[in-house]
């Protein structure tokens, strides 16, 4: 079942039968490939100072999606 951007709301959970762990590597590749240097992507230190202290690495939203 193929979803839509106007389909999708805060906090829905997805689940699909193929699956990939992102490594902090896949992270900063996509990172340097889409050239987003918002350091909230790939600098810990930065990061916890944001409202996303809770995680431990902020993923870029497009790659999580793709």
């Amino acid at each position: 079942m193929s979803r839509c951007y106007e389909d999708l709301e805060v906090g829905m959970v997805i689940r699909h039968p193929l699956g990939r762990t992102l490594t902090t590597t896949d992270n900063t590749w996509f990172t340097l490939l889409t050239v987003n240097s918002n350091p909230i992507h790939f600098d810990a230190h930065y990061a916890a100072q944001t409202e996303f202290a809770f995680a431990d690495d902020t993923v870029h939203s497009k790659f999580s999606f793709s």
